[in-house]
């Protein structure tokens, strides 16, 4: 009689759990995951003005402070080849979180758009507690979270079942928040307060800022860094070119962009991947052959000393304005090169 009763009260609870899902599914492909601030604004913009550009720029804040597109623009006009640029970039939009917003700029379906120059970097497990909690919960979808789960199992690639078996020890933490973070996403926990006026004007309260003072989505960067942390910055430097090699990507990144890439293909443009003038100086390299798009690499401070010099430094990641304009620059002659390739 317990026995029954148990059966009874379990599937009770199945069908109530399955109810929920049902609901929340249906609830979900109707009310879409609302974008959070800092991206919001930069998309709104865009659709509107979507058919007025035919290149995007698609990045962390490494390209958001770095890449202007009135230089850009300027630059691959006077080297024969016409664009009107969009910057796109974001604080803090590491993968996969970049691909999700790489879909929605797609879905605007731009009709001009023949270029995207999207940051190539490494799948995040984990996020600064400075982003807030809806910029980790908005792109947890499960296309997204498959890609942090299996970064967070697999970070270097093939190996034996041992090292397998204790990977998914070290990961477990990773693999319960992201698992935790789809729930929320999936389930619209929290998602009444998304209607209140005063939060959709706080979505938008900085959109001037975050448009940039030419409204095309470029910030201005800041100051060099102080004389204590220039000296820092060298000696960590040197080691990073003693320690230079290649580098493969994970497995999960290197699904991410090539399913980015056929996504922009899709859409009739063409991708090329972007590394910035980081601190990191290994070369990132894909696994399987042919890459799915061109890389234009500048980490390399041997080949491009001029961005290196502390003077044009803000910090490990980020150049000075006037930095940020000669790679724009530099960026746009390399785009011109490319582009000419059949």
């Amino acid at each position: 009689m317990l026995t029954g009763r148990l059966f009874r009260n379990l599937g009770y609870g199945a069908i109530a759990l399955g109810f929920f899902a049902a609901a929340s599914a249906v609830v979900h492909r109707l009310l879409p995951p609302m974008i959070p601030k800092g991206i919001a604004a930069k998309l709104k913009f865009y659709s509107e003005h979507k058919d007025e550009f035919d290149t995007v720029v698609v990045g962390t804040s490494r390209l958001y402070y770095t890449v202007s597109p009135e230089i850009f623009d300027a630059t691959a006009r006077e080297d024969g080849v016409p664009t009107h640029t969009f910057n796109f970039g974001i604080d803090g939009m590491h993968p996969p979180e970049n691909f999700y917003v790489l879909e929605q700029i797609l879905k605007t379906k731009p009709r001009n758009l023949k270029w995207v120059l999207f940051e190539l970097g490494d799948i995040q497990t984990r996020w600064d507690n400075i982003l807030g909690t809806e910029r980790v919960v908005y792109w947890h979808d499960w296309p997204r979270t498959r890609l942090t789960l299996k970064k967070a199992l697999n970070p270097r690639g093939p190996t034996n079942w041992l090292i397998k078996t204790t990977r998914l020890w070290v990961a477990r933490r990773d693999l319960v928040s992201n698992l935790a973070l789809f729930g929320k996403q999936f389930s619209n926990v929290g998602r009444a307060g998304d209607f209140l006026p005063s939060v959709e004007r706080e979505r938008f309260a900085d959109a001037a800022s975050e448009l940039g003072p030419n409204g095309d989505g470029y910030r201005l960067g800041g100051d060099a860094m102080s004389a204590e942390r220039a000296a820092s910055f060298k000696e960590r430097l040197a080691r990073e070119i003693s320690d230079a090699g290649l580098k493969y990507l994970d497995p999960a990144t290197e699904r991410g962009y090539r399913e980015a890439a056929g996504r922009i293909r899709a859409a009739g443009a063409k991708p090329v991947f972007v590394v910035t003038p980081i601190i990191s100086q290994s070369t990132s390299r894909f696994r399987q052959s042919p890459p799915p798009a061109p890389v234009l690499a500048f980490n390399d401070a041997r080949k491009y000393p001029e961005f290196y010099e502390v003077k044009v430094r803000i910090d490990d990641g980020h150049l000075t304005r006037a930095g940020a304009e000669n790679f724009t620059r530099v960026l746009a002659r390399a785009f011109v090169r490319q582009a000419a390739q059949p």
